[in-house]
């Protein structure tokens, strides 16, 4: 689609020193090198070739202002002849968009004078496209356009899928202070006085001109009825405010200073900004501006930019926008201009999605080709990311380097009840996820993240099989019958590399249980320095943003490294890749309070993650000491206990206990052990009693589940006695 040209800070006319690639001494002159401007030209002529030769053609060519170096005629003159250099590339004359700089004023004229432009006008008024000028299409605050002694302004090009608003901030540079106590003519009236000889003339001609120098300002400025005028322009041409996001063309504002800050380099002076940056900024806000070109301070820049109006609302939704600063310096091998072009290819274009490459030319010497590779030039977007916005029903997407800074803004995300927000967060750093985030919210209670982490990505947990238990976990779905993980990753570099966690007869059952956690994508990375990414994307039906997050992103961090050593085993990558970002993608972003858990007492948990456990809680047992208490008091005290609704009953891991007791049996143990077994394998009967029968009933009632808790809760109680009994016995005796 639209090919645009960018140039700014020409300069033309007789070349200054700093404009010489030489070094004269002798006073040669032109004859002992080139300048900028010749760089400048043999760029430009073999762009034009580039282009010819691949039948394309620019559609406009903006210059962001100082044509010459200071408002001189020869500048002017120089400038058609830089645009011929183009060939047959070149745009149309009115698609030629001409804005003056700093330079292109003159410095004796105040503003509102029709004169302080008059070169720049009458070397560029009747042909090209140019912005308003203050004294010349309005006058005072009046807004209306007069026809002007120079022809009518252009200040709006329409591209089709482009409009370019040119915006003069030129009208106030180089101005003389006139406010002032000191009656200054009179001091230099006074200025050697009786002294008529030309030496004294001269020395106050100096003065006169010195103080003048002095007290002139180079002031930018952006004239408020211009922009009124301006105003009535876009609305006439359908670039209305409250549109932004219906217009399909890409909004493009070309003014010469910036309007942000665009080097690193200090300026200690007056005036070295807009003087009316709010205001300026606040108009290319309310118009939904996408792309800013300036020039002025002669060096190449590229960001992103926030407007936003100055108010003291932290809720107005900030606009972002691409602000590209022209280079303004010509020099072989360095950037000169650049080439925008929008909607690459045969994209046509989209409202509320404009997109666009940029392509940073370098300059090249006489006859030189010029080398431009497209396709290599990223693609951007420069459509309004979701995750500016405040609304609470909009998509969000969070991205952080370390997973405590994700998960700190996503507790600030606005998630309001019955309203369907998806929400995408990206993680850089996996190994940030080790660790619970600073302000997680849930309590004290909540199991350890690697305990978390290790039983939901369990292959077979022993819990899941008890009645009490879940009906799955994600390990049992992506490793149970066969490793889907492997086989992903033996998929690699296929966008094929999934593996589901969601069984096709469960899909779209609401009475059914299923993970939220629904997939697992692996994707290939590269970056710019051939550094090879193996980046891990979660899929999931319903996200708690609060408790459930971290351990999701670090189950996400299982996955990667599991697929990665998969990988390196069966050499599916074939050089040394590390582990790149994680990705989760939720439907349903939710603000909830259910608590992260695992399924099972804890004595079941205990099989699958740490079995030694459950050998130690007998060893304890027949050789009781002060930990023993404790640890058995965690280790039976959430027995029968009816979180949720169920109810908690013991299955493999009281059988394990029970069978580790045995094995002490076969020593000397005294009566109180014995006692102790008997309790513990009363509870392992009566829990599997309890689950034969609740298995037979498709809804047990709240009277039997509480039946049950009590009988469980009771023998528990009568185990944890048991021991107390014997920890005190053994503490009386010397054996603690």
């Amino acid at each position: 689609m639209s090919l645009i040209l960018h140039l700014s800070d020409l300069h033309l006319g007789a070349a200054a020193p700093e404009q010489r690639s030489y070094d004269d001494k002798f006073g040669l002159g032109e004859e002992a090198g080139e300048t900028s401007i010749d760089h400048l030209t043999h760029t430009l002529e073999a762009l034009g070739h580039f282009l010819d030769d691949r039948g394309r053609r620019l559609d406009a060519v903006v210059v962001s202002g100082d044509l010459t170096k200071g408002n001189h005629a020869d500048g002017y003159a120089e400038f058609e002849s830089v645009l011929g250099r183009l060939g047959a590339c070149r745009p149309d004359d009115k698609r030629v968009v001409v804005i003056p700089g700093n330079h292109d004023v003159d410095a004796t004229k105040k503003p509102g004078d029709r004169d302080k432009l008059a070169r720049f006008m009458d070397a560029t008024r009747r042909r090209y496209s140019t912005p308003l000028v203050k004294g010349l299409d309005y006058k005072g605050n009046h807004p209306h356009l007069n026809p002007g002694v120079r022809g009518r302004p252009h200040p709006v090009v329409d591209l089709g899928d482009a409009v370019v608003v040119a915006i003069n901030s030129a009208d106030y540079c180089w101005i003389e202070e006139e406010r002032t106590k000191t009656d200054w003519q009179a001091l230099l009236d006074d200025f050697l006085p009786g002294d008529d000889s030309a030496t004294a003339k001269e020395r106050r001609e100096l003065a006169t001109k010195e103080l003048r120098r002095l007290r002139t300002q180079d002031i930018p400025r952006v004239d408020k009825t211009q922009l009124k005028a301006l105003e009535n322009r876009l609305d006439e041409s359908g670039v209305r405010a409250e549109e932004a996001d219906l217009d399909p063309r890409l909004r493009i504002a070309t003014i010469h200073h910036p309007i942000t800050p665009a080097t690193d380099e200090e300026e200690v002076k007056p005036f070295e900004v807009i003087t009316n940056l709010a205001i300026v900024r606040t108009f290319l806000y309310h118009r939904g501006f996408h792309l800013i070109l300036h020039g002025h301070k002669h060096s190449a820049y590229a960001a992103w930019d926030w407007l936003v109006p100055p108010r003291d609302d932290l809720g107005v939704t900030p606009h972002r926008t691409l602000v590209l600063g022209a280079p303004g310096r010509f020099q072989i091998g360095r950037p000169v201009c650049r080439l925008i072009e929008i909607c690459p290819g045969d994209e046509r274009p989209v409202a509320g999605a404009p997109r666009l490459r940029v392509l940073g030319i370098n300059g090249v010497e006489a006859s030189e080709p010029l080398q431009l590779d497209f396709e290599a030039a990223p693609v951007r977007s420069l459509a309004q990311p979701a995750f500016t916005s405040g609304a609470s029903d909009t998509p969000a997407v969070i991205r952080a380097r370390s997973a405590d800074a994700a998960y700190q803004q996503l507790a600030d995300l606005p998630v309001d009840d019955g309203v369907n927000r998806a929400v995408i967060s990206v993680v850089d750093d996996p190994a940030s996820t080790a660790t619970l985030p600073t302000n997680y919210k849930a309590p004290a209670t909540v199991p350890p993240l690697e305990d978390l982490v290790e039983w939901w990505q369990q292959r077979r947990p022993e819990a899941v099989r008890s009645w009490s238990g879940s009906e799955f976990n994600h390990g049992e779905r992506l490793y149970g019958d066969e490793d889907a993980i492997k086989r992903a990753v033996l998929a690699l570099p296929s966008s094929k590399a999934f593996a589901l966690l969601v069984r096709p007869e469960e899909a779209g059952l609401s009475e059914r249980e299923f993970p939220a956690f629904s997939e697992v994508q692996l994707q290939q990375r590269r970056k710019a320095n051939d550094e090879r990414l193996l980046d891990v994307v979660g899929i999931y039906r319903k996200q708690d943003l609060d408790l459930w997050w971290p351990v999701n992103m670090a189950e996400l961090a299982y996955i990667q490294t599991r697929a990665l050593a998969t990988a390196n085993d069966e050499k599916q990558l074939s050089a040394r890749w590390r582990a790149g970002r994680l990705i989760a993608m939720a439907s349903l972003g939710v603000h909830d309070d259910v608590l992260p858990q695992m399924a099972g007492t804890a004595l079941d948990r205990a099989v699958d993650l740490r079995p030694e456990w459950i050998y130690r809680l007998a060893y304890l047992a027949a050789h009781p000491g002060v930990e023993s208490e404790p640890e058995w008091r965690r280790a039976l005290g959430d027995i029968g206990e009816r979180p949720g609704g169920g109810l908690l009953v013991p299955s493999v891991g009281i059988c394990r206990l029970r069978d580790a007791l045995r094995t002490h049996l076969e020593d000397p143990v005294s009566p109180g052990f014995r006692k102790l077994f008997r309790s513990v394998e009363q509870l392992a009967e009566r829990a599997q009693r309890a689950e034969t029968t609740l298995r037979t009933q498709s809804a047990p009632s709240q009277t039997m589940l509480d039946d049950w808790g009590a009988q469980l809760k009771e023998l528990a109680g009568q185990s944890q006695k048991a021991l107390r009994s014997l920890a005190r016995a053994a503490g009386k005796n010397g054996k603690g």
